[in-house]
């Protein structure tokens, strides 16, 4: 017997997939005018006929939605499309072994239909076939990765162990809807992001990049699990490392959007900041300068790291190798809060200096903002680091 909870899934399919249903030209004129299936032959009327089962059964209209299943049955037996529709009607209306011997038929004639798909992905996880299953899902978003109800689907997987296990061995192949997986996260809610997350942490041994697991990290952080998102950056990207990233913006990207855990330039029309190394191949840092009335923030990251008391260090220079005016570090609960850090700086050095600071108090996960005032001196920023006492 299938459960309550998928016949719902496969309902859920079958509304997705009435717009799929309708056929071409004058089918579609006798799928808005069923009077005209009478005047197509058979084969083209078995599209008049899916149309009215499909919207029949996104309705609700259970019996007709079996008797037009059947009608197109009859009209063209031999397309699987038919004994699907007329399997997931006998399945609405609590036929359920008349609606398996029908989805058996039209699994017969080819795998292709994603209802008998989505079927017997529903059988197999109702037998304990997690892998099983994963296959049927898999061959739906291989033909169309933004399947209509295809978080539904995949939340089944994402529930368990067992299956989370088993979409990340589909996964591991990078099939077309790869992307299509990460990228929709946005209409998640966190529960179900953290699941996702943790089947695309279980691939980290080929991590897949940056730029490809930038969407759900950022949709994490957005939902309230910075720290979850942390794990996931640093297991697909390469670039990361524990603590301040990229401490001499030797990787500063200019054009793309934010990235949680790399530096983020503010922008403004008072600001020009710039890696060193473009103005000398073996120079390090961030060179700033601001103009206007009021000091900016120029640059910012997330510290997602455990609560606690750490030593923080950097290097603000001015253009004369002293240490600069007006060059602050900021660490609070937004991008461009300015919570100043109290600075010392270090005797001996020119312009290094070193703050005593709490993680953790306000929010979990704060942002480090540079910030500089105005000036007619160019700044460097440099040599950033995070180590906990």
């Amino acid at each position: 017997m299938i459960p309550a909870t998928s016949r719902l899934v496969m309902l859920g399919a079958v509304a997705a997939f009435a717009v799929l249903a309708l056929g071409n030209g004058l089918d579609r004129a006798s799928a808005r005018n069923p009077d005209l299936a009478r005047f197509v032959p058979g084969f083209l009327a078995a599209e008049a006929h899916r149309s009215t089962a499909a919207t029949a059964l996104q309705a609700g209209d259970k019996p007709l939605a079996m008797a037009a299943a059947a009608r197109a049955v009859a009209s063209d037996p031999i397309d699987p499309r038919s004994t699907a529709l007329l399997g997931a009607s006998q399945l609405a209306a609590g036929q359920n072994v008349k609606a398996d011997r029908s989805f058996r038929i039209a699994a017969k004639f080819g795998w292709r239909d994603p209802l008998t798909q989505i079927y017997f992905m529903n059988a197999a996880l109702n037998a304990g076939q997690p892998r099983l299953a994963a296959l049927r899902i898999d061959a739906v978003l291989r033909q169309a990765p933004n399947f209509p109800v295809r978080d539904m689907l995949l939340a089944q997987f994402e529930a368990t162990p067992q299956g989370r296990a088993a979409l990340a061995e589909r996964l591991a192949l990078r099939p077309a809807w790869t992307q299509s997986y990460l990228q929709h996260a946005s209409m998640l809610e966190l529960p179900a992001l953290r699941a996702r997350a943790e089947v695309v942490g279980s691939l980290s041994a080929k991590p897949w990049g940056c730029d490809t697991v930038s969407p759900l990290v950022v949709r994490l952080v957005l939902a309230g699990g910075p720290m979850e998102a942390r794990q996931l950056w640093q297991a697909h990207c390469p670039a990361a490392i524990p603590g301040i990233a990229d401490p001499h913006f030797a990787a500063l990207p200019i054009s793309r959007p934010p990235v949680p855990f790399e530096w983020n330039l503010v922008g403004s029309g008072d600001v020009s900041a710039m890696p060193a190394g473009q103005t000398r191949p073996d120079a390090t840092g961030l060179l700033v300068r601001v103009g206007g009335p009021t000091a900016q923030p120029i640059a910012w990251q997330m510290l997602a790291v455990p609560a606690g008391r750490y030593r923080l260090n950097w290097t603000a220079q001015g253009s004369d190798g002293k240490s600069a005016t007006g060059a602050q570090l900021s660490i609070s609960c937004t991008p461009t809060g300015r919570s100043p850090v109290e600075a010392a700086a270090l005797p001996g050095t020119k312009g290094q200096f070193q703050a005593l600071v709490t993680i953790g108090e306000g929010c979990a996960a704060p942002f480090l903002t540079l910030w500089l005032a105005p000036g007619s001196d160019e700044v460097r920023f440099d040599d950033l680091a995070l180590s906990r006492l």
